[in-house]
């Protein structure tokens, strides 16, 4: 169970081929061909290998949720400029993407099943934005941003409830 940890943590360092490696020598020593791919021993049998690879997505998405506070983020390690992944929430799930064309930079959260509260977003941006727009559900919402940490961090007006298939729309110029 530790080799996830140490995948994870790699990923999260910045170390994503590496992070990505170890990952894979996990999973080729407990290829279905050779034994049951769900019983990782050193892992806690059956269940614990699913969630101990799990902080390995975690990581290769740059998430990052707070329930509490409603705050959402990403930072994908893994293909930046063309971006889609699943996310859970305490209360719902859905759909993560972005897009970087040229100068401009898009990107969506799309409720699949229950509800997402949103009040701050946070994304990894190649620049500092002049133009932060978003919609909820088609329609716009006031919004302030600021720069953390090389990251930009959009705040909303207001805690929006994002229903089901329903989306916040970012779009970054």
């Amino acid at each position: 169970g530790f080799e996830y940890q140490v995948a994870g943590h790699m990923i999260w360092e910045g170390l994503v081929q590496e992070g990505l490696a170890v990952a894979r020598a996990v999973h080729d020593r407990y290829h279905p061909s050779r034994r049951n791919p769900w019983n990782e021993v050193e892992c806690g049998d059956h269940y614990a290998r699913s969630m101990a690879s799990y902080g390995v997505y975690l990581a290769a998405c740059g998430f990052e949720y707070h329930g509490p506070h409603a705050h959402i983020g990403f930072a994908p390690r893994l293909s930046p400029a063309d971006f889609r992944a699943a996310f859970t929430s305490a209360q719902g799930w859905g759909t993560f993407q972005q897009k970087m064309e040229g100068k401009t930079f898009a990107a969506a959260l799309t409720v699949r099943w229950g509800t997402l509260r949103v009040k701050t977003i946070s994304l990894a941006v190649p620049t500092r934005p002049t133009s932060v727009q978003v919609r909820v559900g088609g329609k716009p919402v006031q919004v302030t941003h600021s720069w953390d940490q090389e990251r930009l961090v959009v705040a909303l007006a207001e805690e929006q409830i994002v229903g089901i298939d329903q989306s916040v729309r970012l779009e970054i110029a």
